[in-house]
């Protein structure tokens, strides 16, 4: 639990995140999402559900800070599948440009 949480009497609460590499659980107590994020051993994402009524925004597949996600970010979708399997694409893109970019070579 980050020292934040205790700091400020937050409630704290268990979330279980996913590994990028091979969606191993991991579950973490923390006040939020990001902050379970933040804790996480490795490279993780998070499918949250939102009681949303827009089209496309029901759930959302988030990452924190990582060697790749150079800020918090993710993506929506009405099932989870699709919103984790866009942040996995996402996040293979970045690492193609990344690697592409290390060596020279930029599109």
């Amino acid at each position: 639990m980050s020292n934040h949480a205790q700091n400020l009497n937050l409630p704290v609460h268990d979330y279980t995140i996913y590994a990028f590499t091979d969606d191993a659980p991991y579950t973490l107590s923390a006040d939020c999402e990001l902050a379970a994020l933040e804790q996480a051993p490795v490279p993780c994402y998070i499918v949250v559900e939102y009681p949303n009524p827009n089209p496309g925004q029901r759930f959302l597949a988030m990452a924190g800070i990582d060697d790749v996600f150079e800020i918090p970010g993710g993506h929506w979708s009405d099932d989870a599948a699709t919103a984790v399997a866009a942040l996995k694409q996402h996040r293979a893109d970045i690492q193609d440009h990344q690697g592409k970019r290390n060596r020279g070579v930029v599109a």
